[in-house]
């Protein structure tokens, strides 16, 4: 095996991870939209796992807290949209609490500029300002024409990959 650090830190997880990341990135960029079978897998994968570890409630932990911490963003529609939320859910019943948490804070350190990039790529940024003013006074929303659906999955992998990589907000 070639002496690549990456691959002898990597644990099974990892590996999981990284097909579940694949597919979901696949799925979201061709059809704007991730799959439940995909991410209500994942979570019962990860949790089989950790349950062959003797350790059911790490992944019960990880699933919980991603789900707490992406909630928000969905439910106040800051551009997570409930497949990005259950990726999360699924890859945090991998890698457990802390990384589900570390990961979530990272994704939405990133949400931001990548939004703003994506539609200043698409010449939409002009609904960004409309979408903030909306926020602090009530106006009628963006024209259903004029609306951009952003691929979130890109930042919740970029999230991902940031807190397992570095050591970005460690506990």
């Amino acid at each position: 095996m070639p002496d690549w650090p990456l691959l002898q830190a990597a644990h099974p997880e990892d590996f999981a991870v990284l097909l579940l990341c694949s597919a979901a990135l696949w799925t979201d960029l061709s059809r704007q939209r991730v799959p439940n079978t995909l991410t209500f897998g994942g979570m019962a994968l990860g949790f089989l796992f950790w349950l062959g570890q003797m350790s059911p409630l790490f992944a019960l932990g990880g699933i919980v807290l991603a789900f707490l911490t992406l909630f928000p963003g969905w439910s106040f529609g800051g551009g997570i949209r409930a497949g990005d939320v259950k990726l999360m859910m699924a890859v945090g019943a991998f890698y457990g609490p802390a990384m589900a948490f570390r990961s979530s804070i990272a994704i939405y350190a990133l949400a931001i500029p990548f939004s703003l990039a994506v539609l200043l790529f698409k010449g939409k940024l002009n609904n960004a300002v409309v979408a903030a003013r909306a926020v602090v006074t009530p106006l009628p929303g963006v024209p259903e024409s004029e609306r951009v659906v952003v691929p979130f999955v890109p930042v919740v992998v970029s999230g991902i990959v940031l807190a397992r990589t570095t050591g970005v907000l460690s506990w």
